[in-house]
């Protein structure tokens, strides 16, 4: 049991650095590299990762999701080059097809994407939810201990 005890409190400062995340809007609508953020243009597309230079963000997109690179953020346009499909939104089916192509062939090359900045329709943030955090946190390390004591029950 002594043993136990550093165990759950390792598994508690490992959740709470993770911790689970939630939108908050941005009223002013800015952006910065700071923070993560989640840009929703009027053509239902977003960017969501932090908005600087050089800076890895995930693009959705006509219903699949890219992966890409920042090249250049100015007051007039936002440009991610280097864009990878991960997933689609609505089926398995792109994940498949790409898994499948890479064995015949490499695919025709990464996308780019060019956002217009008087496009933006919201701006949020993406931070740490302290209290669901606190809760999983302990329903987890709960969770753990009830277990453990289960385990070790010799009857």
């Amino acid at each position: 049991m002594r043993r136990f005890i550093p165990a759950a409190l390792a598994l508690v400062l490992l959740l709470t650095a993770g911790g689970c995340t939630k939108r908050v809007p941005v009223e002013d609508g800015t952006y910065d590299s700071t923070g993560k953020f989640v840009v929703t243009f009027a053509d239902g597309s977003s960017l969501r990762g932090k908005i600087g230079l050089n800076e890895p963000v995930e693009v959705i997109a006509d219903g699949h999701v890219y992966r890409g690179t920042i090249i250049d953020v100015s007051s007039d346009e936002i440009n991610v080059q280097d864009c990878r499909l991960i997933r689609s939104l609505n089926d398995g089916r792109a994940e498949t097809d790409r898994l499948a192509a890479s064995r015949r062939h490499v695919d025709e090359g990464p996308l780019e994407f060019n956002f217009a900045v008087a496009d933006v329709r919201t701006v949020e943030r993406v931070k740490v939810d302290p209290l669901r955090t606190a809760a999983q946190s302990a329903f987890w390390t709960l969770t753990g201990v009830v277990s453990a004591f289960l385990v070790s029950e010799k009857s």
